[in-house]
């Protein structure tokens, strides 16, 4: 049996389906909620697809590069494109992932908003206090070292993928089927939905960050077999995250009326919220709904800040050596955790809508690096020909609709 599938293979698979799902599975039920059903059903269809093909791609393009075993994502892009395209894709990447950590805290304010608006309004300087509160205690964890915050998420993902599923089977006996049979018509609009949740199921579906993780370990153990092995655990990994993750978001919809999912998109907050609004629903899962949301977004907040962090220290060095001043690591950190932290107070107070975040800015720039550049990377560069498949073509071609929803959505 060890031969077939290994503790090992086990531990990954887990590892991918605990950063695959988490924050991003809260805001898919609410964005194809909206939408309509056929969306719906479009998005189960091609959920597995594309969550493999673009995540096998990036893993591909990661170890088909003659670098040293311990060097990931930046170091292969160095390699193939040079310096300058190298840190061109950096920049994309540390934007892309700030956003996501914007996303994630605002949402977190707004949940937590939405259960003091019950008892008195919540205004601008109560909000304000609320985001402080929120920024300051997010990185009171984060600074408590990268050993001890990774633990704490780790003993997390199975407390929540074990409430997730408890919910998705509570929720059956509450299920109406004409929910989602009453929005079966096809036009224009369902069409331009389509277009408008791509970038939501690329966010829901993303976990880039432990690829470049994932490929150098497989690298570090298993040298020239290492594409292999990634394949075998992926496979299997997405497809328990795609059985999921639908059948959450399916008894979600199957039990919450639209209205409630609208006004949850309107007010930025995640589908727990939405439960909660129903009529009738039990006061245990409004607290425990409150409570799963805010710890799920703060555990992908604090999974994503790392490298957020990071990429933010080299920009801020990188700056201060174009004007002659040359300051120690620790100086660079601190200062980047500032500033971070201040644009993400200032985004908190002013509230933009998270789903809009989304599929106008964190999406798309997703989209580049997953979906855009390993498969592009195929056509352009000759030793990644044998690469190119109907699989990467469809990613190329689902990355670019991706994209054009952040110019033209």
């Amino acid at each position: 049996m060890s031969k077939i599938w290994s503790k090992e293979e086990t531990l990954w698979s887990f590892a991918l389906y605990g950063t695959a799902v988490g924050a991003g599975t809260l805001f898919l039920p609410i964005q194809l909620g909206t939408a309509g059903a056929v969306v719906l059903f479009i998005t189960a269809l091609v959920a597995w697809p594309l969550t493999y093909w673009p995540h096998r791609a990036l893993c591909q393009f990661i170890l088909s590069a003659n670098t040293p075993a311990s060097v990931g994502i930046t170091g292969a892009v160095t390699h193939y494109y040079g310096k300058k395209i190298g840190n061109l894709i950096t920049a994309l990447y540390f934007i892309a992932f700030f956003v996501v950590v914007l996303i994630y805290a605002v949402a977190i304010t707004n949940s937590l908003a939405e259960q003091i608006s019950r008892y008195r309004p919540v205004d601008l300087p109560l909000r304000a206090l609320l985001s402080l509160g929120v920024v300051l205690l997010l990185n009171l964890i984060f600074l408590t070292g990268r050993q001890t915050t990774i633990k704490v998420m780790g003993m997390l993902v199975f407390p929540l993928i074990a409430y997730f599923l408890f919910l998705s089977i509570y929720q059956i006996g509450s299920w109406q089927p004409s929910l989602l049979t009453s929005q079966m018509e096809v036009n224009t609009h369902t069409l331009h939905q389509v277009w408008l949740s791509i970038p939501v199921m690329v966010f829901a579906f993303s976990h880039t960050p432990i690829i470049s993780t994932f490929a150098i370990d497989r690298r570090e153990k298993y040298g020239e077999l290492a594409m292999g092995k990634c394949k075998k655990i992926m496979k299997v990994a997405y497809l328990i995250i795609c059985l999921s993750v639908l059948f959450f978001v399916f008894s979600c919809l199957m039990s919450i009326p639209p209205s409630y999912i609208n006004a949850a998109k309107d007010e930025g907050v995640t589908i727990l919220s939405a439960l909660s609004m129903v009529p009738n629903s039990p006061s245990w899962l409004s607290i425990s709904g409150i409570i799963v949301a805010v710890v799920a977004m703060s555990k992908s907040f604090l999974g994503t800040y790392f490298g957020v962090i990071e990429g933010a220290s080299e920009m801020v060095k990188a700056a201060l050596n174009q004007v002659g001043v040359r300051k120690s690591r620790s100086f660079n950190r601190g200062l980047s955790i500032l500033l971070v932290s201040t644009l993400t107070f200032i985004v908190c107070c002013i509230n933009p809508n998270a789903i809009s975040m989304i599929y106008a800015i964190s999406g798309p720039l997703i989209a580049m690096i997953l979906f855009i550049m390993p498969t592009l990377s195929t056509y352009l560069i000759p030793t990644l020909k044998p690469y190119r498949s109907i699989g990467s073509l469809i990613t190329l071609i689902v990355g670019v609709m991706c994209v054009s929803v952040m110019f033209l959505g």
